[in-house]
């Protein structure tokens, strides 16, 4: 209750300021130290005045006792250094005592200050992350607004959109029904072209040997193109694959073009020279690079002695060859489990 009671009277509770509201947790702390610091005091006083009662009995059970007026004098001066010693040490303690409480009050104000100072920084930095979080509301925001418009624009747009999709319709009607019978007449000569082919397998199937050797005469095959021999080493370049004379869509929408007709197997460039009269050792591929190789091709660097007896083609090595395993029988699909079989079956 006391305790209570003083810092009660060091910090009113029924004053109410702003510097008060404000430090209102510290000044308590203060006031609780403060209170401490008196309690430690008053133990400090009453163990000193203790010992004085102590000194008082042991004078009176001496005087009690008998004790003679000549130790009075020797008693009297053992209880003035006993005093002395007593008020030394307790001038001592005191004096340690205010350090400690100085040093303590000194700890307890550099803690509140930093206390305060941390405080400080916190609400600074919320106030900016929330002037950061205001700016970035406001962002975004305004871009959903100019979203917004946007969106209302490019509708307005669209629909003030000026098309001639039915200025020329009449005409693009005739155009697109041309286009259609077109279509229609290619389909059906395409049709009545492979049932001709058709019916005329059927015919030369059904023929005899001698009806067939006689329409082959009268209907030769075309005779294959001859390919031109090309020079020694000389580098090979495709034609390409598009815009031939046979296109890929059967309508043949993808004309032809000249130019792709021409040789393609013609020499160029460094090959319209004949390789064959320079020395051996240059008749290779990238002549003198760190990457060229000394091999041209394979039939000039194979090594089968055709002079050896097992290289003739001959009957007597047919035969030897068909009594080897695997190749008397043809090579046939796999047969599979008969449990695969079954149950495909049910």
């Amino acid at each position: 209750m006391e305790r209570v009671a003083a810092i009660e009277t060091a910090l009113p509770s029924h004053v109410e300021t702003y510097f008060m509201r404000k430090d209102d947790a510290r000044l308590r702390r203060l006031a609780e130290s403060r209170v401490d610091n008196r309690e430690e005091v008053r133990e400090d006083h009453r163990r000193i005045r203790q010992a004085e009662i102590v000194l008082t009995i042991q004078d009176k059970r001496r005087r009690e006792d008998g004790v003679d007026l000549e130790d009075e004098d020797a008693f009297q001066e053992r209880r003035r250094r006993i005093r002395e010693r007593l008020l030394q040490r307790q001038q001592e303690e005191a004096a340690l005592h205010l350090r400690k409480l100085r040093k303590r009050r000194s700890l307890k104000r550099e803690r509140l200050e930093a206390e305060q100072i941390s405080l400080e920084e916190a609400v600074k930095m919320r106030m900016e992350e929330r002037t950061v979080e205001t700016k970035q509301i406001v962002v975004d925001k305004i871009q959903e607004d100019q979203e917004i418009q946007r969106n209302m624009e490019s509708e307005a747009n669209i629909a003030d959109v000026d098309t001639d999709d039915d200025v020329y319709e009449a005409e693009e009607y005739e155009d697109w029904k041309a286009r259609e019978i077109a279509r229609i007449k290619r389909d059906r000569d395409e049709r009545e072209a492979r049932l001709t082919e058709k019916e005329e397998i059927e015919r030369v199937r059904n023929m005899t040997e001698e009806e067939r050797r006689e329409w082959e005469r009268k209907n030769p095959k075309p005779s294959r193109k001859s390919k031109p021999k090309w020079r020694f080493m000389q580098k090979y370049y495709h034609k390409g694959a598009f815009f031939q004379s046979y296109p890929d869509d059967h309508a043949g929408t993808a004309k032809a073009d000249n130019i792709y007709a021409r040789d393609f197997s013609a020499p160029t460039g460094e090959d319209k020279m004949d390789k064959a009269i320079l020395p051996k050792v240059m008749q290779v591929k990238h002549f003198g690079r760190s990457g060229s190789t000394k091999w041209t091709h394979l039939y000039e660097e194979d090594t089968t002695d055709w002079n050896n007896p097992w290289t003739y083609n001959d009957v007597l090595l047919a035969k030897y060859n068909v009594k080897m395993a695997g190749m008397s029988a043809p090579i046939a699909k796999p047969k599979g489990s008969k449990k695969l079989k079954d149950w495909k079956t049910h």
